[in-house]
């Protein structure tokens, strides 16, 4: 029995009986830590000038589940310090390394004078499809800000510039769904 066939046989008998079902009665559930991280992905996130403490905490939230490496804060962009940021990441603040720097462009160039590629995830014009290119592992991708996206500075210093492929009206997701997209896409590439 699907969950939509239990739904329509569980809910008019809860009300016909006065009981409310909760969650646990239907849902399988698993408790977070069942899993143990057994090694991490070779990808770097740099949030460069966020706004959101609510997507920050998004991304830490998503970034620990993929078992990425570290995320660099920058700029504005608000640190686990912040309270929103703590509540919107459940504690995955903790379990992720992170480092707070006032320059992404210092620091693009700092990562790739140590020979790191670092790609641009934005909607660009001439942007390329992100999984249109396997990446190889120990890379950073870097996001910018929600209304107003990267600096050409670093657009241009980027090693390549990427973008999910939108069908709809809408040319954008949100920074944080952007963001699990592509710890998706790139822990499909390197654990498959």
């Amino acid at each position: 029995m699907s969950l939509r066939q239990f739904l329509l046989v569980a809910v008019p008998l809860e009300r016909e009986f006065g009981k409310d079902l909760e969650d646990k009665d239907f849902l399988i559930q698993k408790k977070d830590g069942d899993q143990k991280t057994s090694k991490k992905l070779p990808l770097i996130l740099i949030l460069d000038d966020l706004r959101s403490a609510f997507n920050v905490g998004s991304i830490f939230r998503s970034a620990e589940c993929f078992a990425i490496s570290k995320i660099y804060l920058c700029g504005y962009t608000p640190t686990p310090e912040n309270d929103k940021v703590k509540k919107t990441s459940m504690g995955t603040e903790k379990k992720i390394e992170w480092e707070y720097k006032p320059s992404a462009l210092a620091l693009v160039k700092k990562l790739q004078s140590s020979q790191m590629k670092v790609f641009a995830l934005e909607t660009a014009e001439k942007a390329k499809i992100l999984h249109s290119e396997y990446f190889q592992p120990n890379i950073a991708f870097i996001l910018g800000n929600e209304a107003l996206g990267l600096s050409q500075e670093i657009l241009q210093r980027a090693d390549g510039v990427f973008r999910i492929p939108m069908s709809g009206w809408k040319n954008s997701l949100n920074v944080g769904m952007a963001a699990a997209i592509c710890c998706y896409e790139l822990d499909r590439q390197w654990r498959d």
